[in-house]
């Protein structure tokens, strides 16, 4: 746990030895530098110039007795929290603006395509983009990514926005998304998940489904957002047709489909 929280506290811009000085004292309390070196693992000929650095940082405070002994306590846990917190405030927000100003002065493209990579980053930017909306989100998703977007999908709901489209293998997913219907062909493409995850017609993200921690593709292309909603509308429409008129429907479909693209597609027991 050490370790980790070291870690964390690296992120926040202290060195290791800093760091772990600081939950030094935390643990201990006012001390000498020999005791925070002793409880901490940082060497003697490292640990005046450790604690002078988080002094002058002012997350040290340091009392110095007639003898000149130095006694060194840290900031309270809910102060040095709270400092930090507000350090990253200041600097998101200032980071924020001038990145802003920085890409509004830039030269645009006509139409812009970036790529993601990554499970992590992939669901970040759904996140982002979920609490973007300010009319409606359309998604074509599969079970293990859909159960990790429901808060925010739930959130948007409740903050007014329309969420529409379908999911694969959810059983019973909110209202304004089907469930797409179950066959040999769709058992067949397990494997081959993907995502699409439209925002008021505006920003589109699609690609690999995020926990095959591969690649996706962001645009505001007008072109692939409206091909890519289209495709969740009219996969909708025929789960729609087919739970009305019955299984004999998509047992004429789906050899259709092989006959169009001209090419196998259906599983051998079809």
């Amino acid at each position: 746990m050490d370790r980790d929280l070291s870690e964390i506290l690296q992120r926040f811009g202290f060195t290791q030895y800093e760091s772990k000085a600081y939950q030094a004292l935390v643990r201990s309390g006012s001390s000498h530098a020999s005791s925070v070196s002793k409880v901490s693992g940082i060497p003697r000929a490292r640990i005046y110039d450790t604690l002078e650095s988080l002094v002058e940082q002012g997350i040290v405070m340091i009392e110095e007795n007639a003898e000149g002994l130095k006694t060194y306590t840290g900031l309270p846990v809910s102060v040095f929290l709270e400092k930090m917190r507000n350090s990253w405030l200041t600097d998101f927000s200032l980071a924020e603006k001038e990145l802003k100003a920085i890409e509004n002065q830039g030269e645009k493209q006509d139409t812009y395509i970036s790529t993601l990579r990554g499970r992590d980053n992939i669901l970040a930017f759904c996140r982002i983009l979920i609490r973007r909306a300010q009319n409606q989100v359309i998604l074509s998703i599969w079970d293990t990514m859909y159960n990790e977007l429901l808060p925010d999908l739930q959130q948007a709901i409740q903050n007014g926005r329309r969420v529409r489209g379908i999911t694969f293998e959810v059983f019973q997913p909110l209202e304004g998304l089907y469930s797409h219907r179950h066959n040999e062909y769709m058992s067949s493409l397990r494997s081959e998940n993907w995502f699409i995850l439209s925002v008021d017609s505006r920003e589109l993200l699609y690609g690999h489904s995020a926990e095959r921690d591969s690649n996706a593709f962001f645009t505001d292309d007008t072109v692939h957002i409206y091909l890519l909603e289209d495709y969740v509308w009219h996969d909708v429409l025929v789960n729609r047709l087919i739970k009305e008129q019955g299984k004999q429907l998509d047992n004429w479909i789906l050899p259709e489909m092989e006959a169009f693209f001209d090419r196998k597609v259906l599983p051998s027991s079809f």
